[in-house]
């Protein structure tokens, strides 16, 4: 029978590969990949959560974008419409006119 001649070429190939030509340059890598994945301050676990926190902040800050979007226009009617000056103290500081009953239900 005829010996498998693709076990020897890969073989060959292997031993060329991890030759003095080549064996620095992996080495080399290798640190460099173990290194920056897990020996560094700055590691691919500590970049996940630097990214989860910061889109976390950028959510939080549309919510309060939009809070004092709607913040400035409640001062604005405020300040402008008297009609909803006196909805607004009735409805949240229970304020009545003379001679008014409020009633609360819960």
């Amino acid at each position: 029978m005829r010996k498998s001649t693709f076990g020897k070429s890969l073989r060959r190939y292997i031993d060329s590969f991890w030759g003095w030509k080549y064996r620095n340059h992996a080495l080399a890598t290798l640190f460099f990949i173990l290194w920056t994945g897990f020996l560094s301050p700055n590691t691919i676990g500590t970049q996940i959560k630097a990214a989860r926190e910061l889109r976390d902040l950028k959510r939080i800050k549309a919510y309060y974008l939009q809070d004092i979007q709607y913040n400035e226009a409640q001062i604005n009617r405020l300040l402008s419409d008297p009609a909803f000056v006196e909805k607004y103290g009735r409805e949240t500081y229970l304020m009545k006119r003379e001679n008014e009953d409020i009633y609360l239900f819960e």
